[in-house]
């Protein structure tokens, strides 16, 4: 596994706004962080791990979420994160790699997004990363994850992008939308 400061050193050193052998300091590990959570909330909401289903609680007692909602925690109840799910065919498994959970508080406006690793075995709250933190999904697509960031991180600092690492953005999210570990879930079409 990879932490958060591996990926970010990394991404910058891809990107050429750092050389070999000099490390980032505290501002450029502050920023890269802050856009390596972003790319991470914009990837699910962006329904790279599928589309959410909203769950509306309307009472403070306790819920366990399942995978791919987000639910609008009104009356504040204590939400848990599944270890377990059941299946269509009515097995249980852990979540799927890449299956996210969205808790929002409506009063506040305040979203928590959750991310499931398979490789570490558990939910990561995106915005409770730190540069110590394991990088989420980095087990399996530590690559991808680094070129990615290395855009944004172009972006930021308004440089143009080389085609090279365009290309490697582009796979990235190909490998992440195409991920072989189960179906990805669609929404149900109602037709009137």
């Amino acid at each position: 596994m990879t932490t958060c400061r591996e990926v970010i050193q990394s991404a910058y050193r891809r990107s050429g706004i750092l050389a070999a052998g000099i490390n980032m300091n505290a501002s450029q590990a502050e920023i890269g962080l802050e856009l390596l959570v972003g790319m991470y909330q914009n990837l699910i909401v962006g329904g790279m791990f599928g589309r959410a289903t909203e769950k509306f609680l309307d009472s403070a007692s306790a819920y366990e979420a399942e995978e791919g909602q987000r639910i609008f925690n009104k009356e504040d109840a204590t939400i848990t994160l599944p270890v377990e799910v059941r299946d269509d065919d009515g097995d249980m498994r852990q979540p799927r790699d890449g299956a996210f959970i969205t808790i929002v508080n409506p009063t506040t406006g305040v979203a928590r997004q959750h991310l499931y690793d398979a490789t570490m075995g558990q939910w990561q709250d995106i915005h409770s990363l730190a540069l110590s933190s394991e990088a989420p999904l980095s087990g399996r697509y530590e690559d991808h994850i680094k070129n990615m960031l290395a855009v944004r991180l172009l972006g930021e600092s308004g440089q143009p992008t080389p085609l090279e690492l365009t290309r490697s953005e582009g796979r990235a999210r190909l490998a992440l939308s195409t991920r072989r570990d189960g179906e990805r879930r669609t929404g149900t079409g109602v037709y009137l």
